[in-house]
């Protein structure tokens, strides 16, 4: 089973499991300077769901879609970009704003896989991947 960690600049580790975790666990995907994380994890009915711990320890779980949220990045102000998949199992990105407002976004001219958020940057900007209709892979830079 995974869960996450943060290893503070001492070396000391604590572990911790978003609540309704089942047996896949949690997986850390990002931290910002405050010690905000993000990720993800399964439930026991193997449905992904995004997550933001705080420093304090408390999570708060998010779904941007029907299937999988999988948060990537977060940035010094706490907004998260990542993807999620609909019902077809096309990717779509997202981001989420420190409030928890959630916004989607696809890339003009992405193909049946979709568009895939890698990073996001202090200023909001975020960069990412998408395929097109014939499959060619192209990045891409989304303003805030």
């Amino acid at each position: 089973m995974f869960r996450g960690f943060v290893r503070t600049a001492d070396g000391t580790f604590t572990t911790f499991n978003a609540p309704g975790a089942g047996f896949n666990g949690t997986s850390a995907a990002s931290i910002n300077p405050a010690g905000t994380i993000t990720g993800d994890y399964q439930d026991e009915n193997f449905r992904g769901h995004g997550f933001v711990r705080n420093k304090d320890g408390i999570i708060t779980s998010f779904d941007a879609g029907p299937n999988f949220t999988t948060p990537i990045s977060i940035n010094p102000s706490g907004e998260i970009a990542g993807y999620y998949f609909d019902v077809n199992f096309r990717g779509h990105g997202f981001v989420r704003d420190k409030d928890g407002t959630i916004t989607s976004f696809d890339v003009l001219g992405a193909g049946s896989n979709g568009t895939f958020p890698a990073s996001i940057n202090p200023r909001g900007e975020i960069t990412g991947s998408y395929s097109d209709a014939s499959n060619v892979s192209h990045g891409f830079l989304r303003e805030p």
